[in-house]
């Protein structure tokens, strides 16, 4: 098994979603385009992708080419119905490649907040077992139309599309799942005059809400990385 990961940012890797793929000795193939790597043309190689998170706008391409390849990728993985997650920078991304628009949203969602299960995700191959409610990690100032082949699994009052699922197999996570404490620290250093300036508070709730809700966070991550990869090996099978 190996899983193509896009890295948009030095501090945005797999975390926990990537020790789920080393736990099933699979691969993980990181490709971080901000230092330099190039991205496959398609899906040739590779069972699954995981597209993650980054600071960057889902279409800003004059700053950032390697969206675009991202987008094609994503496109490419679709059509060949090899399993894709994308996680927050990775969801608009996905939406994006379905012809949708990532727009700044009216709010910056931070934090851990509370995530709630929608009704479609009672037969959803990866989320069926989630909770009705589960606070999870948010960092992100945009957000996207849904695509309109797209089921909406999760949502909350401040940002509707929070998981969503187009056909069988590509998932899209609006909040960021795949957190450990390690990584939450390396954003609060890189973001540590932005939060001065503007949420000098944050850290210490932060703080709080990694006590209260990292665990569980963890765990959720767990269930649902290694359901997705339940979806990777079964196609793989089916190739083979």
């Amino acid at each position: 098994m190996n899983i193509l990961v896009i890295q948009n940012h030095p501090t945005d890797p797999a975390g926990v979603l990537g020790d789920c793929v080393l736990e099933r000795n699979g691969k993980l193939d990181v490709r971080l385009p901000l230092e330099g790597d190039r991205l496959p043309l398609d899906h040739r190689d590779h069972d699954g992708l995981i597209v993650m998170g980054g600071a960057m706008h889902a279409e800003d391409d004059d700053r950032f080419p390697h969206l675009l390849d991202a987008v094609a990728l994503i496109q490419s993985f679709h059509a060949a119905a090899k399993p894709i997650m994308g996680v927050c920078l990775g969801a608009q991304l996905v939406a994006r490649s379905f012809g949708q628009r990532v727009y700044r949203h009216d709010v910056l969602e931070l934090g851990f907040t509370a995530v709630f299960a929608e009704a479609a995700i009672a037969t959803d191959p990866v989320l069926a077992h989630a909770p009705e409610k589960i606070h999870l990690m948010q960092w992100h100032f945009d957000t996207f139309d849904l695509p309109k082949e797209a089921t909406l699994l999760m949502s909350n009052p401040t940002c509707e599309r929070q998981a969503y699922r187009i056909g069988t197999t590509t998932y899209g996570f609006q909040f960021h799942l795949e957190v450990t404490a390690e990584i939450l620290q390396h954003w609060l250093r890189e973001e540590s005059t932005f939060l001065e300036n503007h949420y000098p508070h944050f850290p210490a709730q932060l703080a709080q809400q990694i006590e209260q809700f990292l665990a569980a966070s963890q765990t959720f991550c767990r269930q649902v990385g290694h359901a997705w990869l339940n979806l990777v090996q079964a196609r793989a099978s089916c190739e083979r």
